[in-house]
């Protein structure tokens, strides 16, 4: 049943299929963009994976950290998924029947929807040490301690499962492509 669905899909996104497998540029265009996205908002995550990562429990460090990363990493890491999504689309739409057979598509797809939900409760448990340093001035070097390390815990485990799936996603690609 779910094969004769991607058969039919298949068929009915031909024309999509054509235009890419005959057009170059357009491939090109679709594939970098994708490798791009996948590259810059890999990059910015697992770089603020890593200063989460090196920031002590419950430091002002660790604080500032949290806020770079709210302030500057996120919008970029979800701009970058959203345009991985859809040219990741383009390139699924580009071969369906040959992709939608590809256990390691659907193992890179697996890892994806894992990284999305290690994003939500990454950022719910930003939020949590985010209320407990509303009141307090960011800009200082003597911050107190705001939170409870527990709650640093949370927020350092989502960034070693961000850590390793960025990496791994990139690979189930490079995989795919040779496949």
């Amino acid at each position: 049943m779910l094969a004769s669905f991607f058969e039919r899909l298949g068929d009915l996104v031909q024309p999509w299929a054509d235009l890419y497998s005959h057009n170059h540029v357009l491939s090109t265009s679709v594939l970098t963009a994708h490798v791009l996205a996948m590259f810059i908002g890999g990059g910015m995550a697992v770089a603020a994976d890593r200063a989460i990562l090196r920031a002590p429990a419950g430091s002002a460090e660790a604080a500032r950290a949290v806020m770079a990363d709210l302030i500057t990493t996120h919008a970029f890491v979800i701009t970058a998924l959203v345009i991985s999504f859809i040219s990741g689309t383009a390139l699924f739409l580009s071969d369906v029947k040959t992709f939608s057979v590809l256990p390691v598509y659907w193992t890179k797809m697996g890892a994806l929807v894992l990284l999305l939900a290690n994003g939500m409760r990454m950022q719910r448990a930003e939020r949590v040490v985010m209320g407990g340093l509303a009141d307090i001035p960011i800009h200082t070097t003597e911050m107190p301690i705001a939170f409870q390390k527990d709650q640093w815990s949370a927020i350092r485990r989502t960034a070693i499962v961000s850590a390793v799936l960025w990496p791994l996603i990139v690979v189930f690609g490079m995989v795919i492509t040779n496949s």
